[in-house]
């Protein structure tokens, strides 16, 4: 039964992300939901401030923002700043990319690595959107659990998250926000 395949998909649950949520740590399902919701509070924001300079296809943003960190079933999540786990990140998810392609319903598995191939390229307006709020999404998911800040500073969250913002002046705007808020708040401290 060809609904069956979509149970790889389900998977993606059972995955665990660095950060908590409450006592046990957040699936990358749970980060594309929050993500799809962050997509869709800044894309009305900026529908309504007429701030786009090109029009962002919402349906694009959100269908890639679904799929994004589907690969980590297989590879399971590497946070940004395990630069060493990271080198051969790329490599690891276009083979796990290749494999969910196959373990999915034909048409679903097509769009899929579509997707990926289109949010790992960042050639679309769409694409670098969905990464910036990916990017933020963690950010914001954080400000909950100050003690996992430990560590960081000012210019790493910048180094691994500001460059994404840029094209964007209401998400660089956040950014910007929330950094002074940590900053304010101590969530630098050592």
């Amino acid at each position: 039964m060809e609904i069956s395949k979509l149970r790889k998909l389900y998977q993606l649950k059972n995955v665990e992300r660095v950060g908590p949520v409450g006592k046990r740590k957040e699936s990358p399902a749970e980060h594309s939901w929050s993500s799809l919701i962050l997509a869709d509070y800044f894309l009305s924001q900026m529908e309504e401030k007429k701030e786009k300079k090109e029009k962002i296809d919402r349906l694009k943003v959100y269908e890639l923002l679904i799929y994004h960190d589907v690969v980590e079933i297989e590879t399971g999540d590497i946070p940004i700043h395990h630069e060493e786990e990271r080198k051969n990140k790329k490599e690891q998810e276009m083979v796990a990319a290749h494999l969910l392609k196959e373990h999915l319903p034909l048409s679903l598995g097509s769009k899929f690595h579509a997707l990926f191939e289109e949010m790992e390229n960042q050639k679309t307006i769409e694409s670098r959107f969905a990464k910036a709020i990916d990017a933020l999404d963690a950010i914001i998911h954080f400000l909950d659990y100050k003690e996992y800040w430990k560590g960081w500073d000012e210019a790493m969250v910048r180094k691994y998250h500001g460059e994404k913002m840029k094209s964007f002046p209401l998400l660089q705007k956040t950014f910007e926000e929330i950094l002074s808020y940590v900053k304010k708040q101590g969530y630098f401290s050592p």
